[in-house]
Protein backbone atom coordinates (compact mmCIF):
# COMPACT_ATOMS: atom_id res chain seq x y z
CA UNK A 1 0.00 0.00 0.00
CA UNK A 2 1.23 3.53 -0.89
CA UNK A 3 2.35 5.50 2.29
CA UNK A 4 -0.05 7.75 3.73
CA UNK A 5 -0.28 10.93 6.08
CA UNK A 6 -2.94 10.10 9.05
CA UNK A 7 -3.76 13.37 10.34
CA UNK A 8 -5.26 13.11 14.30
CA UNK A 9 -6.67 16.31 15.99
CA UNK A 10 -5.87 15.47 19.80
CA UNK A 11 -9.21 16.69 22.21
CA UNK A 12 -12.24 15.11 21.21
CA UNK A 13 -10.85 13.00 18.67
CA UNK A 14 -7.37 11.13 19.23
CA UNK A 15 -8.07 11.37 23.20
CA UNK A 16 -10.23 10.24 25.51
CA UNK A 17 -12.34 12.79 27.91
CA UNK A 18 -9.31 12.46 30.77
CA UNK A 19 -7.00 13.76 27.64
CA UNK A 20 -4.89 9.95 27.43
CA UNK A 21 -4.51 7.98 24.45
CA UNK A 22 -6.19 4.92 24.57
CA UNK A 23 -4.30 1.79 24.06
CA UNK A 24 -6.17 0.68 21.00
CA UNK A 25 -5.19 4.05 19.12
CA UNK A 26 -1.59 3.94 20.30
CA UNK A 27 -1.47 0.39 19.25
CA UNK A 28 -2.86 0.65 16.21
CA UNK A 29 -1.00 3.80 15.42
CA UNK A 30 2.43 2.25 16.10
CA UNK A 31 1.64 -0.57 13.47
CA UNK A 32 1.33 1.86 10.97
CA UNK A 33 4.27 4.00 11.91
CA UNK A 34 6.14 0.70 11.67
CA UNK A 35 4.61 0.18 7.72
CA UNK A 36 5.96 3.30 7.10
CA UNK A 37 2.80 5.54 7.23
CA UNK A 38 2.92 8.81 8.62
CA UNK A 39 1.32 10.01 11.70
CA UNK A 40 0.66 13.72 12.00
CA UNK A 41 -0.77 15.30 15.25
CA UNK A 42 -3.05 18.44 14.31
CA UNK A 43 -4.43 20.19 16.94
CA UNK A 44 -5.55 23.70 18.78
CA UNK A 45 -2.92 23.37 21.10
CA UNK A 46 0.23 25.14 21.68
CA UNK A 47 3.25 23.23 21.00
CA UNK A 48 4.24 23.04 25.06
CA UNK A 49 0.48 21.54 25.85
CA UNK A 50 0.88 18.58 23.01
CA UNK A 51 4.46 17.59 23.69
CA UNK A 52 3.85 15.12 26.06
CA UNK A 53 1.55 13.38 24.05
CA UNK A 54 3.79 13.35 20.95
CA UNK A 55 6.63 11.84 23.09
CA UNK A 56 4.36 9.33 24.72
CA UNK A 57 3.27 8.20 21.25
CA UNK A 58 6.61 7.77 20.15
CA UNK A 59 6.24 10.07 17.25
CA UNK A 60 9.11 11.28 15.41
CA UNK A 61 6.72 12.93 12.59
CA UNK A 62 5.60 16.34 11.83
CA UNK A 63 3.43 18.44 14.53
CA UNK A 64 0.69 20.75 13.87
CA UNK A 65 -0.01 22.84 16.77
CA UNK A 66 -1.91 26.32 17.13
CA UNK A 67 -4.70 25.40 14.46
CA UNK A 68 -1.77 24.76 11.62
CA UNK A 69 -0.28 28.33 12.82
CA UNK A 70 3.22 26.04 13.49
CA UNK A 71 4.44 23.05 12.00
CA UNK A 72 7.36 21.55 13.84
CA UNK A 73 9.48 18.11 13.39
CA UNK A 74 10.24 17.99 17.15
CA UNK A 75 13.31 15.04 16.73
CA UNK A 76 14.84 16.94 13.58
CA UNK A 77 17.26 19.60 14.78
CA UNK A 78 17.35 20.34 11.20
CA UNK A 79 14.15 21.13 10.33
CA UNK A 80 13.02 24.88 10.46
CA UNK A 81 9.87 25.44 12.11
CA UNK A 82 7.33 26.92 10.02
CA UNK A 83 5.30 29.79 11.55
CA UNK A 84 1.82 31.82 10.23
CA UNK A 85 1.59 34.31 12.65
CA UNK A 86 -0.72 37.40 13.04
CA UNK A 87 1.39 40.46 12.05
CA UNK A 88 2.14 42.72 15.81
CA UNK A 89 0.31 46.25 14.52
CA UNK A 90 -2.80 44.21 13.43
CA UNK A 91 -2.63 42.42 17.17
CA UNK A 92 -1.99 45.71 18.54
CA UNK A 93 -4.95 47.40 16.73
CA UNK A 94 -7.63 44.62 17.83
CA UNK A 95 -6.72 44.62 21.27
CA UNK A 96 -7.06 48.32 21.38
CA UNK A 97 -10.31 48.79 19.54
CA UNK A 98 -11.87 46.01 21.62
CA UNK A 99 -10.14 46.69 25.16
CA UNK A 100 -13.15 48.49 26.63
CA UNK A 101 -15.06 45.32 26.23
CA UNK A 102 -12.76 42.65 26.73
CA UNK A 103 -13.61 40.24 29.36
CA UNK A 104 -10.07 38.29 28.95
CA UNK A 105 -7.76 36.81 26.14
CA UNK A 106 -5.03 35.09 25.87
CA UNK A 107 -2.04 33.49 23.61
CA UNK A 108 0.29 31.59 23.17
CA UNK A 109 3.99 31.94 22.21
CA UNK A 110 6.98 30.42 22.55
CA UNK A 111 6.43 28.86 25.50
CA UNK A 112 4.57 30.90 27.36
CA UNK A 113 0.69 31.63 27.34
CA UNK A 114 0.45 35.92 27.56
CA UNK A 115 -3.08 36.77 29.11
CA UNK A 116 -5.27 39.79 29.54
CA UNK A 117 -7.36 39.63 32.70
CA UNK A 118 -6.64 36.20 32.77
CA UNK A 119 -9.36 33.85 33.37
CA UNK A 120 -7.92 29.92 33.97
CA UNK A 121 -11.25 28.14 33.00
CA UNK A 122 -11.24 29.89 29.79
CA UNK A 123 -7.53 28.50 29.45
CA UNK A 124 -8.19 25.19 30.18
CA UNK A 125 -10.91 24.84 27.52
CA UNK A 126 -8.56 26.12 24.75
CA UNK A 127 -5.22 24.93 25.49
CA UNK A 128 -6.02 22.01 28.18
CA UNK A 129 -4.17 21.67 31.34
CA UNK A 130 -0.36 22.50 31.41
CA UNK A 131 2.08 23.86 33.23
CA UNK A 132 3.23 26.77 30.71
CA UNK A 133 3.85 30.17 32.40
CA UNK A 134 1.73 32.76 32.43
CA UNK A 135 2.49 36.19 31.78
CA UNK A 136 0.05 39.11 32.38
CA UNK A 137 0.40 41.76 29.80
CA UNK A 138 -1.52 44.95 27.90
CA UNK A 139 -0.97 43.45 24.36
CA UNK A 140 -0.16 46.66 23.02
CA UNK A 141 2.68 46.29 24.87
CA UNK A 142 4.31 42.98 23.23
CA UNK A 143 5.60 42.59 20.09
CA UNK A 144 4.85 39.11 19.11
CA UNK A 145 3.19 37.35 15.96
CA UNK A 146 0.47 35.67 17.65
CA UNK A 147 -0.52 32.40 15.81
CA UNK A 148 -4.30 32.35 17.09
CA UNK A 149 -5.51 34.54 20.59
CA UNK A 150 -8.99 33.79 22.17
CA UNK A 151 -11.05 36.63 23.40
CA UNK A 152 -13.79 36.74 25.40
CA UNK A 153 -15.58 40.21 24.17
CA UNK A 154 -18.96 41.30 26.09
CA UNK A 155 -22.39 40.10 24.16
CA UNK A 156 -23.26 43.78 23.19
CA UNK A 157 -19.79 43.89 21.31
CA UNK A 158 -20.15 40.70 19.25
CA UNK A 159 -21.93 42.78 15.99
CA UNK A 160 -18.89 45.54 16.18
CA UNK A 161 -16.20 43.07 16.82
CA UNK A 162 -16.99 40.84 13.99
CA UNK A 163 -17.31 43.64 11.47
CA UNK A 164 -14.38 45.53 12.53
CA UNK A 165 -12.55 42.00 11.65
CA UNK A 166 -14.43 41.39 8.75
CA UNK A 167 -14.23 45.02 7.17
CA UNK A 168 -11.09 46.48 8.23
CA UNK A 169 -9.05 43.42 8.44
CA UNK A 170 -10.45 41.57 5.58
CA UNK A 171 -8.34 39.35 3.75
CA UNK A 172 -5.83 39.55 6.92
CA UNK A 173 -7.59 37.75 9.99
CA UNK A 174 -10.54 35.84 10.44
CA UNK A 175 -12.31 34.57 13.49
CA UNK A 176 -14.41 31.50 14.86
CA UNK A 177 -17.02 32.02 17.57
CA UNK A 178 -16.76 29.38 19.71
CA UNK A 179 -19.95 29.94 21.68
CA UNK A 180 -21.79 32.63 24.23
CA UNK A 181 -23.38 32.71 27.96
CA UNK A 182 -25.56 35.24 28.89
CA UNK A 183 -22.72 37.99 29.38
CA UNK A 184 -20.16 37.00 26.69
CA UNK A 185 -18.72 35.68 23.67
CA UNK A 186 -15.75 33.59 22.65
CA UNK A 187 -13.83 34.01 19.67
CA UNK A 188 -10.65 32.50 18.45
CA UNK A 189 -8.99 34.99 15.94
CA UNK A 190 -5.98 33.82 13.78
CA UNK A 191 -4.18 34.62 10.16
CA UNK A 192 -6.83 34.82 7.48
CA UNK A 193 -6.17 31.51 5.39
CA UNK A 194 -4.20 29.69 8.17
CA UNK A 195 -5.65 26.34 8.88
CA UNK A 196 -5.25 22.93 9.94
CA UNK A 197 -5.47 21.82 6.17
CA UNK A 198 -2.40 24.49 4.78
CA UNK A 199 -0.28 23.37 7.46
CA UNK A 200 -1.18 18.98 6.25
CA UNK A 201 -0.72 20.11 2.81
CA UNK A 202 2.35 21.49 3.15
CA UNK A 203 3.56 17.99 5.12
CA UNK A 204 2.39 16.10 2.74
CA UNK A 205 3.88 18.03 -0.17
CA UNK A 206 7.21 18.51 1.91
CA UNK A 207 7.55 14.75 2.34
CA UNK A 208 5.90 13.99 -1.22
CA UNK A 209 3.02 12.25 -0.09
CA UNK A 210 0.31 12.11 -2.47
CA UNK A 211 -2.81 14.21 -1.37
CA UNK A 212 -4.88 11.60 -2.12
CA UNK A 213 -3.48 9.54 0.43
CA UNK A 214 -4.52 11.80 2.87
CA UNK A 215 -6.75 10.65 5.93
CA UNK A 216 -7.40 13.31 8.65
CA UNK A 217 -10.33 12.75 11.93
CA UNK A 218 -11.64 15.51 13.80
CA UNK A 219 -14.86 16.97 15.78
CA UNK A 220 -14.43 20.78 16.19
CA UNK A 221 -15.11 23.80 14.32
CA UNK A 222 -11.52 24.41 13.64
CA UNK A 223 -11.29 21.15 12.14
CA UNK A 224 -13.67 21.98 9.21
CA UNK A 225 -11.45 22.95 6.94
CA UNK A 226 -9.05 19.97 6.83
CA UNK A 227 -11.93 17.64 7.16
CA UNK A 228 -13.42 19.30 4.11
CA UNK A 229 -10.07 19.07 2.15
CA UNK A 230 -8.58 16.41 2.73
CA UNK A 231 -9.31 13.09 0.45
CA UNK A 232 -10.88 10.98 3.58
CA UNK A 233 -12.07 13.15 6.02
CA UNK A 234 -13.50 11.31 9.21
CA UNK A 235 -15.73 13.44 11.76
CA UNK A 236 -16.26 11.84 15.48
CA UNK A 237 -19.63 10.98 16.49
CA UNK A 238 -19.01 13.25 19.58
CA UNK A 239 -18.16 15.64 17.08
CA UNK A 240 -20.02 19.35 15.86
CA UNK A 241 -22.74 19.07 13.32
CA UNK A 242 -20.33 21.57 11.22
CA UNK A 243 -17.69 19.14 11.03
CA UNK A 244 -19.95 16.48 10.53
CA UNK A 245 -21.92 18.31 7.51
CA UNK A 246 -18.49 18.10 5.49
CA UNK A 247 -17.41 14.56 6.22
CA UNK A 248 -17.32 12.40 3.94
CA UNK A 249 -17.32 9.32 6.85
CA UNK A 250 -19.23 10.54 10.50
CA UNK A 251 -17.90 7.20 12.86
CA UNK A 252 -19.86 5.20 14.72
CA UNK A 253 -17.13 4.51 17.71
CA UNK A 254 -16.23 8.29 19.87
CA UNK A 255 -13.17 9.21 21.64
CA UNK A 256 -13.80 7.57 24.46
CA UNK A 257 -13.50 3.68 23.05
CA UNK A 258 -10.87 4.22 20.60
CA UNK A 259 -13.10 5.49 17.38
CA UNK A 260 -9.75 6.17 15.21
CA UNK A 261 -8.02 3.06 16.70
CA UNK A 262 -10.73 1.41 15.55
CA UNK A 263 -11.53 2.43 12.33
CA UNK A 264 -7.89 2.51 11.18
CA UNK A 265 -7.28 -1.12 12.09
CA UNK A 266 -10.12 -2.06 9.82
CA UNK A 267 -9.11 0.76 7.18
CA UNK A 268 -5.67 -1.02 6.46
CA UNK A 269 -6.59 -4.32 7.33
CA UNK A 270 -4.20 -4.94 10.49
CA UNK A 271 -6.18 -7.39 12.15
Amino acid sequence: MERHLIALDLDGTLLNEQSKVPQKNKEVLHKLLDLGHMVVLATGRPFHATIDIYNDLELKTPVITDNGGNIREPKNPQFQIVTDGIPVKIAHDLFLFTKPYLKSAFYSYGDHVYAYQYLDRLHNIFMGSQNAKIIHAQFDELQHTPTGMIYLVENAFMERFENYISNNLKGILAFRLWGSDSKHAVYEIYKFGSSKLTAVNWVAEHFNIDPKNIIAFGDGLNDVEMIQGVALGIAMPNGSEEVKKVAKIILDVDNDHAGVGLFLESYFNLN
